[in-house]
């Protein structure tokens, strides 16, 4: 459905850090096709090629699309500013933490009005349980975020409260630059037998069991250790009533992730995909959802899951209670506690009536909160908003 949208509103430059995998580029991409057809001129410009990902779609769906050679973030700036003064858009938004720190130091050089996107608690304190996170470079980085967006940011667009307060908090950003925009996703109108039928043949697993499926890339924030760990101490036969399916690109967790397996005899079959281009389908065809990621900004595949009619197991903290409902559509427990993730998964997996009445739930809440022309639309009105506050300046 169009929407009115004022004269002013007419060309808007995206800046990102790749078209890779993630929700945030998903999320934009989706955006992306809304705006253009509603006759919005758009221009991405984006910082590094990503070999798995959407960047192939967008190039081949005409989108003006310019890659920026690695450089230091000064002399990005000026090449985003340069690009800026041709285009002359209406506004820049800009999107995940390097796209976003060369879109404010591009202030230096040219004026413009930034809408920042915020997509994770990136500072949350169980990041430096992440082997991979030295607390000084997180420190270092907070540090350099909280400078340079009290010098150069003008408007802010957290994906949940739980991101905002984040935000509030660590770099002590104001809330009246802020509005909170969820992210939407497309309903899921695949056929449940069909693709379980299509998938069973391609991978050769049993459409007589159970389809556990979890969605991420693996790194340290998504948990996959934790699912791991819960099938490994799971009554035998409720193992053997399973199949569990990963889905997501390897990260800086897929080597600790080989190690458990190689030490470990999981007893459950299971099946590490990779990146899918079918992720709605392979949902579609699933039984149950598992979520169990320590920090998130919101959690995209969660809303996907919900599409797709999916019960849901996850972790219990605050940003997934703002996505999902718990004991209706989701069954939570304590962040990295296996024990309580392996008794979830027990519960569902012996429980058909419940597994129905929370993917019945899963797809009520889906249809109220996150269909996504909705979203859109909030988009566009935040856009609107923008445009009209300065030309009232």
């Amino acid at each position: 459905m169009a929407i009115t949208r004022q004269k002013s509103l007419n060309k808007i430059l995206f800046v990102q850090d790749s078209l890779g995998t993630g929700g945030a580029e998903r999320s934009n991409a989706n955006l992306w096709y809304y705006l253009r057809d509603q006759g919005i001129e758009i221009k991405i410009l984006v910082l590094e090629h990503r070999s798995v990902g959407i960047e192939n779609e967008i190039i081949a769906t005409g989108f003006d699309v310019v890659f920026l050679d690695k450089q230091n973030p000064l002399k990005t700036a000026k090449k985003i500013a340069r690009y800026i003064t041709s285009f002359q858009p209406d506004l820049v938004h800009s999107v995940l933490f390097k796209a976003t720190l060369r879109a404010r130091l591009a202030k230096l050089f040219t004026k413009f009005i930034l809408l920042e996107s915020l997509v994770n608690c990136t500072y949350d304190p169980s990041r430096l349980k992440d082997e991979n996170i030295a607390a000084y470079k997180l420190t270092a980085y907070r540090l350099l975020d909280k400078f340079t967006a009290h010098l150069f940011g003008d408007f802010y667009i957290p994906i949940t409260n739980t991101v905002r307060i984040h935000y509030q908090d660590y770099l002590g950003l104001s809330s009246k630059k802020m509005q909170v925009i969820f992210r939407g996703r497309s309903k899921n109108t695949f056929n449940k037998l069909e693709e379980r039928k299509r998938i069973a043949k391609e991978l050769g697993l049993s459409t007589n069991k159970l389809w556990l499926i979890q969605v991420g890339r693996q790194e340290f924030q998504k948990g996959h250790i934790h699912t791991l760990k819960a099938l490994f101490i799971l009554p035998d036969d409720v193992k053997d009533r399973m199949e569990v399916l990963f889905l997501g690109r390897e990260g800086n967790a897929s080597a600790s992730l080989k190690t458990f397996l190689k030490e470990n005899e999981l007893g459950v079959s299971y099946h590490f995909l990779g990146h899918r281009k079918d992720v709605p389908k392979m949902m579609k065809a699933s039984d149950i959802f598992l979520f169990p990621s320590l920090y998130e900004g919101l959690g995209g595949s969660l809303i996907e899951a919900q599409s797709a009619s999916l019960p849901v197991i996850c972790s219990d903290i605050p940003v997934l209670n703002e996505v999902a409902e718990k004991s209706k559509n989701a069954l939570m427990f304590e962040a990295g506690n296996e024990q309580e993730l392996a008794k979830k998964i027990q519960e569902l997996v012996e429980k058909p009536e419940v597994r129905k009445e929370m993917g019945n739930h899963s797809l009520g809440r889906f249809n109220k909160h996150f269909q996504i022309d909705k979203i859109h639309e909030e988009m566009v009105e935040f856009y609107q908003s923008v445009l009209a506050a300065r030309d009232r300046d």
